[in-house]
């Protein structure tokens, strides 16, 4: 855990002004096109794909993990009735919503700590999560930034 942690400090420092360091791996979901940019020492362990082809997830050996996924928006959600829904289901601390994006953190009801950027296009709803265990929130907290300013995501 000591040499994740060091690992984890050392690509915190690497971000210096919010840039991803070098080593950063930029995921595109080939069914969507969403795509999002995370420092790939940060969650070497990738996590079996969505069977639908929503999206994939990596983690990390402490138990952090970040999924980069697509929604098709048959629900026709808006920033604020995505919020209301995320509420339903985790202890939210922090949102905000514009026209078109949506951010949503707190915690999930395993106690992990989840932070979660959405953005509408068309009929679509492109995201990029982050979740971790509380006493790793220094570390991933700061990778937060970087990684969710890199979504993007086409209409549809």
């Amino acid at each position: 855990m000591r040499g994740f942690r060091t690992i984890v400090f050392a690509t915190v420092l690497a971000l210096g002004a919010g840039v991803l360091p070098a080593a950063a791996y930029t995921y595109t979901n080939p069914t969507y096109g969403t795509s999002a940019s995370f420092p790939a020492k940060a969650f070497p362990r990738i996590m079996p794909a969505s069977p639908d082809g929503e999206g994939q997830g990596w983690r990390s050996d402490d138990g952090a993990e970040i999924v980069i996924y697509a929604l098709d928006n048959v629900e026709r959600r808006t920033p604020r009735t995505l919020v209301d829904w995320r509420r339903s289901l985790d202890r939210v601390t922090y949102q905000r919503t514009g026209s078109n994006w949506a951010v949503v953190s707190g915690f999930r009801p395993d106690g992990r700590i989840f932070y979660e950027r959405y953005i509408f296009r068309g009929g679509l709803i492109h995201s990029v999560s982050v979740r971790y265990p509380p006493d790793l929130r220094d570390p991933y907290d700061r990778l937060l930034k970087p990684i969710t300013e890199s979504l993007r995501g086409p209409a549809r």
